[in-house]
């Protein structure tokens, strides 16, 4: 009897040791990449030739949305899979709670190697980023993101699987500094690489730009699609260096972008475009280890808060029913309402018609299908078919724990963000877009 139990044990422990790891995870976050500036999004520049190549492979989120255009809410939504009324990150001096577990911290828990690379802007350690992670490490360019990422791979465990946390800022609009303005800038030759002589075209003494000039126009998003394909070259190296090193076998890739970028359509310059299209929808591409879904378009509205249950089904860890996002994995509801909120403001999508609440509590009514571009929407007289949308994207019986209060910006980190421009992430209150008819 004690041979027989010995074997069991023995064959049991044979079975163990014969099950398939975990899948690994890489999740890549290209702060300020509106989805209408990639090729695979149907843009006729050539900015993004390893994510399109990547995409093929892939499952690609047509309509994905941002809940918010400010990197600090919209990247505790994507690694916590909560809205922003939920997880209650909404201002500069708010932090996760203890009790709401992160992305980083489900898959630590369940033995994954954990490394986030970042930009110390608003995803950082003060709101509460860092929980979960082995290595939490700050870069400034794409360079310096590239050596920490070699330095991280070199340590890993090959035999445990991974979580590789991957955020980019160099999309993003460059420094102020005195006496000049560096709008999107990339290292030669990506700084002109699609109009030479852009930079001069708009050279600033302060950031004030004219949305009516159309040479204006031109030359910022010449700049802002080079920034593109120089972070999309430095991907196409990555990827390949962990190609090389066998690191992407079993590994789910999901790329996506905080949110969008205002670039000169609204009659104003700068800002993340409000909850305009172009500051809310991101691309979102998923390429499942086994390859399942390769090369298929999702139609169905998507947002940022289905990461999370995508990933969780992916390495086989338990749904949480408490997240309001969806597996990609599966098809989408059509009727699906996605939400997003920075208070007062707030949007709601079902399907292709559009609702949003301005500062002021004006709503905008707009068909995407007819009018991607939101130039002719329709100013509603109440908001009562809105807040039967929100409603209907928004549980309100689930009742999360509040955010922690978080002392004021170092004087450091507040000379930081206004030298990238920002007096906060979002677009100044005065300006009320989804409050009145949109421009013609």
């Amino acid at each position: 009897m004690r041979r027989a139990t010995g074997l069991l044990a023995l064959l049991s422990l044979v079975a163990c040791a014969r099950e398939p790891a975990r899948p690994s995870v890489i999740l890549v976050s290209l702060d300020t990449l509106r989805a209408d500036h990639l090729g695979l999004y149907g843009y006729a520049r050539d900015t993004s030739p390893f994510l399109d190549r990547l995409g093929k492979e892939s499952l690609v989120c047509e309509h994905a949305y941002s809940p918010c255009p400010w990197t600090l809410v919209a990247h505790m939504t994507m690694l916590t899979g909560l809205y922003p009324s939920q997880h209650g990150v909404t201002e500069e001096d708010r932090a996760l709670s203890d009790e709401i577990p992160l992305l980083a911290e489900r898959l630590h828990a369940a033995g994954y190697q954990t490394i986030g690379l970042y930009h110390p802007v608003w995803v950082n350690a003060r709101h509460g980023f860092a929980r979960g992670f082995d290595v939490f490490r700050s870069h400034g360019e794409a360079a310096e993101a590239e050596q920490h990422l070699q330095e991280e791979l070199d340590k890993l465990d090959p035999s445990r699987p991974y979580f590789l946390f991957i955020h980019l800022f160099d999309v993003h609009q460059g420094p102020i500094r005195d006496g000049q303005h560096s709008v999107y800038p990339s290292p030669a030759p990506y700084q002109e690489f699609f109009e030479p002589g852009a930079t001069a075209k708009v050279a600033l003494v302060s950031w004030q730009l004219d949305p009516h000039d159309a040479v204006q126009r031109e030359a910022v998003n010449a700049l802002y699609d080079g920034g593109i394909r120089y972070v999309d070259a430095k991907l196409e190296q990555w990827f390949a260096d962990l190609e090389r090193r066998g690191l992407l076998a079993r590994t789910l890739t999901v790329i996506t972008a905080d949110h969008g970028e205002n670039l000169l359509e609204r009659g104003r310059n700068g800002g993340h475009g409000h909850f305009w299209d172009e500051g809310i929808h991101v691309p979102l591409i998923v390429k499942h280890p086994d390859g399942l879904r390769a090369g298929e378009r999702v139609a169905q509205n998507a947002h940022l808060g289905d990461i999370v249950p995508t990933v969780l089904e992916v390495v086989g860890l338990r749904a949480d029913p408490r997240l309001p996002g969806l597996s990609l994995l599966h098809p989408l509801p059509a009727e699906r309402v996605v939400i997003g909120t920075r208070e007062p403001r707030a949007y709601a999508i079902l399907g292709a018609r559009k609702i949003a609440r301005g500062m002021y509590g004006g709503y905008l009514g707009s068909d995407l299908a007819l009018d991607p571009k939101e130039k002719h929407g329709v100013v509603l007289s109440d908001g009562k078919l809105f807040d039967e949308w929100y409603a209907q994207g928004l549980d309100a019986s689930r009742v999360f724990p509040p955010p922690k209060k978080v002392g004021a910006l170092s004087d450091e980190e507040a000379e930081h963000l206004r030298a990238l421009g920002y007096t906060g992430e979002l677009d100044p209150p005065d300006e009320e877009p989804e409050a009145s008819a949109a421009p013609k």
